[in-house]
């Protein structure tokens, strides 16, 4: 602290909520708040990711044997294990994470908790519930975010998935199936404001010179919850308290952090009743460029924005390609290599626990190329953006040309290692283009993926109609490939790593011509002087 508070800038900036202006503010600052802020904000997205998760585990615990192996004509038998399972490519369509379920629930004793006879399409109706909420909820809790910044979301989003997780296994008893799809389209609704409002958070907490570091580290809590949904509600299922255990523990975990959230968290570094005024002043001086407020939020603007439709298109290409290979690819290696996916923790696992290091390993290398000038932030931004696009879509590609198991085995952690660079890609981009707007940037994206990830297995349908057919596949896997590198082209062009000048303006503000000219003139007075 000593040595922090000794380096001074002595220079105005307005603070974040536009009402007083600051002086002195520090050079470096060490370990501070935003630290700890950060830290609630990781378990946020992880804890949020167990909720999303676990159902993929636990539907199976809930399931009674009789619709476990139901034959059809298009069963297949895997591995001279005995296990039959149903091929039909509308099942696949329908999968959902939990083809990578961890261990083998098949044999969970089910005499202590009721299970249920549910077919397959009743299952698949159930874990698809939880997106069906997200997607309806996506764009209002997107303005709510902007409206009243991100921790409020998130204390909902907590709040609601802690009350209807503990009552689910009591809910099902009473509505069956169509309880558990209520609770599930309930917990969606209030998650939809999940990432939107990490992102309006960031931006009001990370400093531009720590952006990739620290937003890299918050944002590893979604590979680390999907590790540990599986792991947690695979124990817990078959544990002597059964499954209902699991709704009942991740309902506690849920309902732990709102606490955390409420009385430790702060929506703004100017809203933190125990921040240091030079850690308030270091935080505000490097995330302002301009004046910042609370604007209303200039549609016609942002709609009209080159970089800001640059970096959706990648978003939508990024998702959508990260959707299919999780939902598919499982699908792929069982039905063509003969790999029991459902029973190998290890291809479940280990891609996640890769992306956790490299993900932090790509925010720190950002970080440092962009504070040494050895690159400049939209350099950076482009780089890492295509390494990501690149580095999932060639396994993808080289994937459908092999049947060697150790092959698909590195193509599955390579991929998933590498795609993990979108955190310092076009995710950060949100918060490089509008602080002010990054969750309604990172809301419209949304949007628009979710739209594309509901037609992509009609697509997926309508292309592999054999799912022993590798050539079917292969083409797939060019046609997901080919549209997510074309986003990627998109962004690489178009994108941009500045402040835009839409991003201190109202709708209704009649000087946004003249805020255009002399953003205009600053940037190329910059290019002039590098």
């Amino acid at each position: 602290m000593g040595e922090n508070e000794k380096n001074y800038n002595y220079s105005k900036v307005s603070a974040i909520d536009g009402v007083i202006e600051k002086e002195n503010i520090p050079l470096k600052y060490g370990f501070g708040v935003r630290h700890t802020q950060l830290v609630i904000y990781f378990f946020c997205i992880l804890v949020g990711f167990i909720a999303r998760g676990h159902m993929g585990v636990t539907v199976v615990a809930m399931t009674s044997n009789f619709h476990r192996n139901v034959k059809t004509e298009d069963t297949h038998v895997i591995n001279g294990t005995g296990r039959e399972y149903n091929a039909t490519i509308e099942d696949l369509n329908n999968t959902v994470i939990n083809e990578s379920v961890i261990g083998d629930l098949e044999n969970v004793t089910e005499k202590r908790y009721k299970t249920y006879d549910w077919p397959k399409s009743t299952q698949e109706m159930m874990l698809g519930s939880f997106f069906l909420g997200y997607c309806i909820m996506t764009f209002p809790i997107g303005l709510l975010t902007q409206r009243f910044g991100g921790k409020l979301p998130l204390q909902l989003a907590l709040l609601v998935n802690g009350l209807v997780s503990v009552m689910t296994p009591w809910l099902t008893d009473l509505g069956g199936w169509k309880a558990v799809c209520a609770c599930r389209i309930a917990q969606g609704l209030s998650q939809a404001g999940l990432y939107p409002s990490i992102q309006n958070l960031l931006a009001k907490w990370v400093p531009i010179n720590e952006r990739g570091t620290l937003t890299s580290y918050v944002y590893t809590g979604s590979t680390i919850g999907t590790v540990v949904a599986f792991q947690l509600s695979g124990l817990l299922s078959d544990s002597r308290w059964g499954w209902p255990s699991v709704f009942w523990a991740v309902g506690m975990i849920c309902l732990a952090l709102f606490l955390v959230l409420t009385v430790f968290g702060a929506a703004t570094p100017a809203q933190h009743r125990s921040i240091s005024v030079e850690e308030k002043n270091y935080i505000m001086g490097r995330i302002v460029e301009g004046k910042v407020r609370r604007p209303k939020t200039p549609w016609k603007a942002i709609l009209r924005s080159r970089p800001m439709w640059a970096t959706l298109a990648t978003h939508v290409g990024s998702g959508l390609i990260f959707v299919f290979f999780f939902t598919q690819m499982p699908s792929y290696i069982h039905y063509i290599l003969g790999i029991n996916v459902r029973s190998s923790g290890l291809l479940s696992s280990l891609p996640y626990v890769v992306s956790f290091f490299t993900s932090l390993a790509f925010g720190i290398i950002s970080d440092y190329l962009t504070n040494n000038k050895i690159l400049s932030v939209r350099n950076a931004r482009r780089i890492f953006n295509t390494f990501a696009q690149l580095g999932i879509c060639l396994p993808l590609v080289l994937a459908s040309f092999t049947t060697n198991q150790y092959v698909v085995l590195f193509c599955l952690v390579f991929a998933m290692a590498a795609h993990v660079a979108i955190h310092v890609g076009w995710m950060v981009n949100h918060i490089d283009l509008a602080p002010n707007f990054s969750g309604t940037l990172m809301m419209l994206g949304n949007v628009l993926m979710n739209i594309c990830n509901v037609l992509l297995p009609i697509l997926v349908a309508n292309v592999v109609t054999d799912v022993g057919d590798q050539i079917q596949w292969r083409i797939m896997f060019f046609i997901v490939a080919t549209v997510s590198l074309s986003c990627n082209v998109v962004f690489v062009l178009w994108m941009s790593g500045d402040v835009q000048p839409w991003n201190d303006i109202d709708e209704n503000d009649t000087s946004l011509e003249d805020i255009k000219s002399e953003y205009d003139d600053e940037v190329k007075e910059k290019q002039a002087q590098d």
